[in-house]
């Protein structure tokens, strides 16, 4: 895990942080959000603005989200295009399952 203060990795047992002593409510696991080769794309449950179609697309090929999101933007505002195939992409791309929560032991 990694504290979302210094950003250093921390021990998932430990109750502070070693190098800048922030509580662990606000150490974070590590961020995940990379799909298999192969899979399927789906529009997230995190990370997600108005329907989750650029961050979908963000994950699935490994690009920027906010670059993804800078060139819709402009898509829609300049050639309008944007809005209907987002439109679509919200109604084609599928919603990701669920995360179930880890099993504690």
């Amino acid at each position: 895990m990694f504290c979302s203060h210094c950003g250093n990795q921390v021990d998932p047992s430990s109750r502070f942080c070693p190098a800048c002593g922030a509580p662990a409510a606000s150490i974070a696991p590590p961020p995940t959000g990379h799909y298999p080769s192969g899979a399927q794309l789906t529009r997230p449950r995190h990370n997600r603005m108005i329907a989750g179609v650029c961050a979908g697309f963000a994950l699935h090929y490994g690009w920027d989200l906010n670059l993804v999101r800078v060139l819709t933007a402009l898509m829609i505002v300049l050639t309008g295009v944007g809005a209907i195939a987002y439109i679509a992409a919200w109604v084609i791309i599928p919603e990701a399952p669920y995360a179930l929560p880890a099993k504690s032991t």
